[in-house]
């Protein structure tokens, strides 16, 4: 980092609204996904059915699917995006309590998907969080709030790996609610930077996203970033969790896996511009990132031995996280600034449905066929995925940046 940067930094942390956008932000990430390594192994002891844990643990992604891309395009067309956040909160404060209650599969269900309204809802933190900046400070306010994401997450699962540990499992439910209650607190004492309206401003963003819709090279970046985020969801989150309380293991040591798979995903992104791309180029590191993904997921379930499990995930984050970071870069390459709002909130609409098909793929697989079936499943996909970015990087290159109708307050931005 230098020294500007670190200048820039220092800055923006003297800010009080900053200190409360980050730490709600944190607990975004504490409720939408505090409890997620516990709930397939905690569903699996209380018998329900494989089909329907894989379900539960798809609801948050199918629900962030339905609403990201048309409530950015709603929230910025009304010019207010900071009563979304605070409605979405309202939900998961209140429908964990309920599971925690009343502990069945529909409840269960509700809950992680009022997770995943709240899930939709990270791009509008995003916007909001920019604004609050100028120009030249934008680029280091987005690298900061990166980081909420991790923290959070790993917060999250200490939190709820001590409880699992120590305390009965379902208080852990209680974490998500009570997180998502303190964000809502906190979001009382932030103003959003309200864009002055705009003549037409509905019809032209509407224009902007069906210029997206009707880009064939954002749809295939985004089917095979979807393919890369369904490997972590179905093994970090619903068969690894499984196949370690088969190993007779619960609470702090599904904890420590899930953290560990964060700790070196976050390291390979970090790495990523610095080390890979110069040496790689972007195709050769997702490339290896996608094959290395196969390798962990063939690797976890062929032992027993805890060091070999850890490093096995520890080499699934990275790779995770080698690959990842390839197609966030790949869906802005070729666009204009006057696109890329509408272009991401397509983008992560298409990949986030890799959360849903993740875990209801592999609730089929511990249905029909076996753990070890659904780790050779994830690792074909995998290559499949390796095979294919070639071509998407290709087709990126040759892209003509489309140009739709001016918006004046991104302009004046």
């Amino acid at each position: 980092m230098t020294n500007q940067d670190a200048n820039m930094f220092k800055q923006l942390f003297t800010r009080r609204e900053i200190y409360l956008f980050f730490i709600m932000s944190l607990l975004f990430f504490i409720c939408i996904n505090g409890y997620d390594a516990f709930l397939a192994s905690y569903m699996v002891q209380h018998n329900i059915p494989p089909e329907i844990i894989g379900l539960i643990m798809g609801a948050t992604g199918l629900a962030t699917v339905l609403l990201r891309f048309p409530l950015s395009v709603v929230s910025g067309t009304l010019h207010n995006r900071k009563i979304f956040i605070q409605l979405s909160l309202i939900l998961p404060m209140i429908m964990w309590p309920i599971a925690y209650i009343h502990t069945n599969d529909i409840t269960l269900y509700i809950a992680k998907t009022s997770s995943g309204i709240a899930s939709a809802t990270w791009v509008l933190y995003n916007i909001m969080f920019i604004r609050y900046f100028s120009k030249h400070e934008a680029p280091a306010a987005v690298a900061l709030l990166a980081l909420a994401s991790p923290v959070g997450v790993f917060l999250g699962n200490t939190l709820c790996g001590i409880i699992v540990q120590n305390f009965p499992p379902n208080l852990g439910f209680l974490i998500p609610s009570i997180a998502a209650l303190a964000a809502l607190l906190i979001s009382l004492f932030l103003k959003e930077h309200i864009e002055t309206p705009v003549k037409s401003r509905l019809e032209d963003c509407f224009k902007s996203a069906w210029g997206q819709l009707t880009d064939r090279t954002i749809w295939l970046v985004g089917i095979l970033c979807a393919i890369v985020l369904l490997v972590p969801f179905a093994t970090r989150d619903t068969l690894t969790p499984i196949y370690m309380l088969k190993l007779g293991n619960k609470g702090i040591l599904i904890a420590a896996l899930s953290n560990l798979h964060l700790l070196f995903y976050a390291l390979a992104v970090a790495l990523c511009s610095a080390f890979f791309y110069p040496r790689l180029g972007l195709v050769k590191t997702a490339v290896m990132g996608s094959l290395l993904q196969a390798i962990a997921a063939l690797g976890i379930p062929m032992t027993q031995n805890y060091v070999a499990i850890f490093a096995f995930q520890a080499l699934a984050g990275f790779s995770f996280g080698m690959a990842f970071a390839v197609m966030m870069s790949l869906s802005v390459v070729n666009t204009t600034p006057e696109e890329q709002t509408a272009r991401m909130g397509l983008f992560q609409t298409i990949y986030s449905t890799g959360m849903f098909w993740g875990p209801v793929l592999m609730g089929v697989m511990l249905k029909y066929f076996s753990m070890q079936a659904g780790y050779m499943l994830i690792a074909a996909l995998s290559c499949i995925a390796a095979l294919l970015i070639a071509l998407a990087a290709r087709l990126v290159q040759q892209r003509t940046p489309r140009y739709p109708i001016e918006i004046g307050a991104e302009k004046r931005a």
